[in-house]
């Protein structure tokens, strides 16, 4: 059998319970481990070579996965020749492979036909178009996974969602740090971020809240950076604490420039009364809304002015960017920059004055439409 799946974790536990059902069928057979199918002669060998004191065998390549890039090609080729001229008697193949896709190509074709080729494909994130954090599929796989290695634990609802959100799609970690709540007695979801700890923050964070118009969830964010969570850039990399201040204050200027520019040509096209958080709130508005039937004479707009601040920017970048623009008016996009002027965050050389002032900034915006009309108009 060829047992392929794109998580170590998850390929580690099927593959330990396809060693443990085998031998529970077979009680007088012997297990012959290896840790990887190179040397491919070496696989072969004890494919080959009956056992001096069990009937049966059993081999597990526990992984294989180097035989599938590029510089594995020879030695996949290699194996599957083997395989195909091989007379095997009493013994039992498993290779395990973390593999993003099914696995395709001579080895997996000599598999098939000499048993089966087993993947298991991870359950799928969410759309981009879908809230943030794990899709429905991703948190039953996580569940199901709990209730089998820790069958024992009985984690209220709130704590798993805690789980969840603060380690996302990593079986591995999850488990590890469910472990650790039932050791340590504690199972709320206060327990479970004291454990993780700060973490870190995205651009994408941030933008997911202004879209909310979370003030909440806005102070949350800049308490956990306060507290030394790590804000990230858009390529995933960590920031030095001195730059974080700094790649906030361009990354809201820019964004507000952005956001008012679309909010203006939005109008200017006839698109004001789509301005509506709650028409841009469905759950399929980009793929059946926005880029069918705004997005044409948005990009129309924008192409008459080369050097609009949404010149460079993608559909999916526009579509983010209209939703913001839908969440504020105008006078609060405006009120907004110009006290990011007033107080020269990016000319502060002062860290703390720097993060208190884009804390200004964002809850002042991102509060009660009431109380943000009353700022811009003072």
């Amino acid at each position: 059998m060829l047992l392929a799946t794109a998580d170590d974790y998850l390929l580690e536990l099927h593959r330990t319970d396809l060693e443990a059902e085998w031998c529970r069928q077979h009680p007088e057979g012997e297990v012959v481990a290896l840790a990887s199918a190179s040397p491919v002669g070496r696989l072969v060998q004890e494919i080959q070579s009956p056992s001096l004191f069990a009937p049966t065998r059993l081999v597990v390549a526990r992984d294989i996965s180097n035989l599938f890039s590029n510089e594995g090609k020879a030695e996949q080729e290699e194996l599957a020749a083997a395989l195909d001229h091989m007379r095997i008697v009493n013994v039992w193949l498993v290779l395990a492979a973390e593999v993003s896709s099914p696995p395709a190509g001579p080895l997996a074709e000599s598999v098939r036909r000499l048993g089966e080729v087993r993947h298991l494909p991870l359950p799928e994130p969410p759309k981009p178009w879908d809230p943030p954090g794990l899709s429905p599929p991703q948190r039953q796989v996580l569940r199901d996974l709990l209730e089998r290695v820790l069958p024992d634990l009985r984690l209220p609802p709130e704590t798993l969602d805690a789980l969840c959100e603060a380690y996302g799609f990593k079986p591995r970690e999850l488990v590890q740090a469910a472990s650790r709540l039932a050791l340590g007695g504690e199972l709320t979801p206060e327990a479970v971020r004291v454990q993780a700890g700060p973490g870190e923050c995205s651009p994408r964070d941030i933008e997911d809240l202004l879209i909310a118009r979370d003030a909440r969830g806005v102070a949350r964010l800049l308490a956990r950076l306060n507290g030394g969570a790590a804000l990230v850039n858009w390529q995933g990399e960590p920031l030095d604490p001195g730059e974080a201040g700094l790649f906030l204050a361009r990354m809201l200027g820019r964004l507000l420039k952005q956001v008012l520019a679309l909010r203006c040509l939005a109008e200017e096209s006839g698109l004001r009364n789509e301005l509506e958080p709650s028409r841009c709130a469905d759950k399929f508005w980009y793929p059946r809304r926005f880029k069918p039937s705004l997005l044409p004479p948005l990009q129309a707009a924008i192409a008459t002015d080369p050097h609009s601040a949404l010149a460079k920017a993608s559909p999916w970048q526009l579509h983010r960017l209209f939703r913001l623009a839908a969440a504020y008016s105008a006078a609060e996009l405006l009120a907004a920059l110009g006290a990011m002027m007033a107080a020269g965050i990016e000319r502060e050389r002062r860290l703390a004055w720097r993060m208190a002032a884009i804390t200004s900034v964002l809850l002042t915006l991102t509060g009660p439409p009431k109380a943000a009309r009353k700022a811009a108009a003072g």
